[in-house]
This record gives structure tokens, sequence and C-alpha cells, in this order.
């Protein structure tokens, strides 16, 4: 299993490992987990680690060196967006990893999604709710002018599941790098677009509970309008959100922040949030 963050990403993802292994208690002890980054402070590094040995997780932090290309960060992005493209060559002994994003929790039983399987493509993934398909949405602006069909589907890269060798093999990873330094002009959603622009419908279709939005709530902020009705009717997804194996806190509707509106996402975000604050509390010498 596989994270990657920057600095601002280090409290969400204890969020996530709290979650986890709540979970998912018994595979979390035979999981290897890596923390994919650039650079992170001693602070944080130091914090994150005392996080693992708390909730008895195996975590291996591994500091990654982009290729020296312009990453597109505008709307919100970070440059830690990318930090997953190296995954198919950091990982050449591996049969399958699991990639996800900092900013959700884990409610299911992962086994299911580790063992799912992918039929000889490269990855799986959940078609984004908010851009079912490149014609609609904010996803990969200019898609005409690349020649691609406006009823492509189009996945959400916050949870992938990878298959590294035939990754390599159709240098799917590799050509979404080469895409970002070529097209920077068509990157709106970071690594997502390049992804879905290197995959063409080259991947698995994964279940949506394996990364539901927690659209009941995210359709109150001025952020998110709901467009897509006749292509994922909203009652369904409300529904994926309330049974979801993975609940992705995506947009910029943060939960840590206080800007998701209130509701069953917010409140069990709380308070998982809690836990991390009181344990951070504990980590913290008395004065």
């Amino acid at each position: 299993m596989v994270f990657a963050i920057d600095e601002s990403y280090s409290l969400p993802l204890t969020v996530a490992w709290h979650s986890l292994r709540a979970s998912n208690a018994e595979l979390t002890d035979r999981l290897q987990i890596d923390l994919l980054y650039e650079e992170l402070s001693p602070p944080t590094i130091e914090r994150l680690r005392r996080h693992a040995e708390l909730l008895g997780l195996r975590v291996r932090l591994r500091p990654v060196h982009l290729e020296p290309i312009r990453y597109p960060t505008a709307f919100g992005g970070a440059q830690a967006n990318y930090l997953r493209l190296v995954i198919p060559e950091m990982y050449p002994d591996c049969e399958r990893v699991l990639y996800l994003d900092a900013d959700l929790v884990i409610r299911g039983d992962l086994g299911a999604l580790l063992g799912t399987e992918l039929d000889g493509r490269p990855l799986g993934a959940v078609r984004d709710p908010l851009n079912p398909v490149v014609g609609r949405g904010r996803a990969l602006p200019g898609w005409s002018k690349l020649g691609i069909p406006p009823e492509q589907e189009y996945f959400n890269s916050g949870v992938l599941l990878i298959d590294p060798a035939a990754c390599r093999e159709e240098q799917l990873f590799a050509r979404a790098i080469e895409f970002i330094a070529a097209h920077p002009e068509h990157i709106r959603l970071w690594d997502q677009d390049a992804l879905n622009w290197a995959a063409r419908d080259r991947w698995q279709r994964l279940e949506p509970h394996w990364n539901a939005f927690p659209l009941s709530a995210l359709v109150r902020t001025p952020w998110v309008r709901y467009t897509t009705e006749d292509l994922m009717p909203f009652q369904d997804l409300v529904r994926f959100e309330e049974t979801a194996a993975v609940l992705h806190f995506a947009s910029p509707a943060k939960p840590w922040k206080d800007l998701l509106p209130e509701g069953p996402a917010a409140a069990s975000y709380r308070a998982l949030l809690s836990a991390v604050r009181s344990a951070d509390r504990s980590f913290t010498p008395a004065p």
C-alpha cells in the first residue's frame, strides 16, 4: 500500500492510517505501507513514525525525486499529486500496489480490493463522479484537440489498484509524465488528467464503493456543482457514499479544515481527527 504527501497533508494522512487500522486490523498486521515524499521536515517525519508505532503499522518512508519538468499545480494542486507516477518503477517485484490518497477514510475490508482481478489491464480505478466522461466536467481541458472522444470515461486517481509490470510494459505512467511535459495546457486535474490521457480505455472499472465522495455534503459547498445526473444519478452516488468502503474527501472542502458542511461524513471524520489530535498531544511532553 502506498501513500504520497507533502508537509500539508501529514495530518489527514494520520487520520487515514487510524481509519485503516480500525477497519483492517488483520490486514495491517501483514501489510507493508510505503510513504512517498519529496521533502518533509524532521518533526513531521518523527510524528508520522510515532503514529505508525502507536497503530502497529509497518511504514517505510521513501524519498522520491520526480523527473525535472514543470508540474502544473493551478486550481489547488501540489507537486505531491504527481508522486504516484513513480510507482511502477519503484516496485519492480510487486504484483499489486494499492495507491491511496491521504484525504480519505477507510471503512471496509481492503482485502477484497487487493484481490480484484484487473483482467489484463494495467490499473483499476473508480469512475470520477464529478467528471464521468471527458466531455463533461473540468477534466482534461482541450480534450477535443487531443483527439479524445467526448464519451471516453474518466477515472479518479485517488484510489488506484496498480499492476506495476503491466504499467511498465505499456509505459502508462511514463507516457503520463511525457504528456505533462509536452502539454501542460491540457492539465487541470494534475496527475489524474495525465493518467487518463495515457490509459485511454485501458483501465479496469472498480466498484464505486471503493472510492466514493461525500457528495451529499459537497453539493452544499461553493466548489461543487453536480451536472451529470443523466450519466450517474445523484441518488445512486449518495447510496455509494453511505456504503463506502473508502470515502474520499475530494474537492477543496477538506474536513480537517472545517470546510465540509455538517452531516454524517463530517461527523465521522471529526471522530477520527479527535483521536489523532489526542495522540498528538500524548507525543508532546508537558512543559
